[in-house]
C-alpha cells in the first residue's frame, strides 16, 4: 500500500481533517499533505519525522513500510479535537479550491473550442479551394 494511502488511513483513524492534520504538523495550509495523499509528492524525511513526533503512538514500521499495526498502543482518549467550525472551514477551503479548478477548466475548454472552430474553418476553406480550383476570399473573424 502506498504511503499516501497509509497517511489517509491515519488521518481517518485520528478522526481529523486533512487540513487539521497538516496544521498539527506545523503547516499553515494543507496543500503538501493533499499532494502526498494523491501521490503527487513523496513525503520528505522531515515530514515523516514530524508525524512520528506529533503522534508518538503511531507505529513507525507501519507508517514507513506498512508492516505491523497502525498504533503501538491503543489510544485511551479520543484523538479528535477538531470542532465543527474547523470542519466547516476545511470544507469551505476545499470548495474554494474546487471552484477555482472548475473556472480554470472552463477557460481552457472555451479556448480549445475556439481553436477547434478556427481549424475547422481553415480546413473547410482549404477543401473549397481544392474543389473549385480557385481561392475564394476568406471572411474575417
Amino acid at each position: 500500500m502506498p504511503i499516501g494511502d497509509r497517511l489517509q488511513q491515519l488521518i481517518d483513524a485520528l478522526d481529523i481533517s486533512v487540513l487539521e492534520f497538516a496544521r498539527q504538523l506545523g503547516e499553515k495550509r494543507g496543500e503538501k499533505v493533499y499532494h502526498i495523499l494523491h501521490g503527487r509528492l513523496k513525503p520528505r524525511y522531515e515530514t515523516l519525522e514530524k508525524i512520528l513526533q506529533t503522534y508518538p503512538d503511531v507505529n513507525a514500521d507501519w507508517l514507513l513500510r506498512g508492516e505491523g499495526l497502525m498504533f503501538r498502543t491503543l489510544p485511551q482518549t479520543p484523538l479528535s479535537a477538531i470542532t465543527l467550525d474547523d470542519r466547516l472551514r476545511n470544507m469551505e477551503f476545499l470548495l474554494f479550491q474546487l471552484n477555482e479548478r472548475v473556472a480554470l477548466l472552463q477557460q481552457t475548454n472555451d479556448l480549445l473550442r475556439q481553436e477547434l472552430e478556427q481549424v475547422v474553418r481553415q480546413k473547410s476553406h482549404q477543401s473549397n479551394t481544392l474543389i473549385t480550383g480557385r481561392i475564394s476570399p476568406q471572411k474575417a473573424d
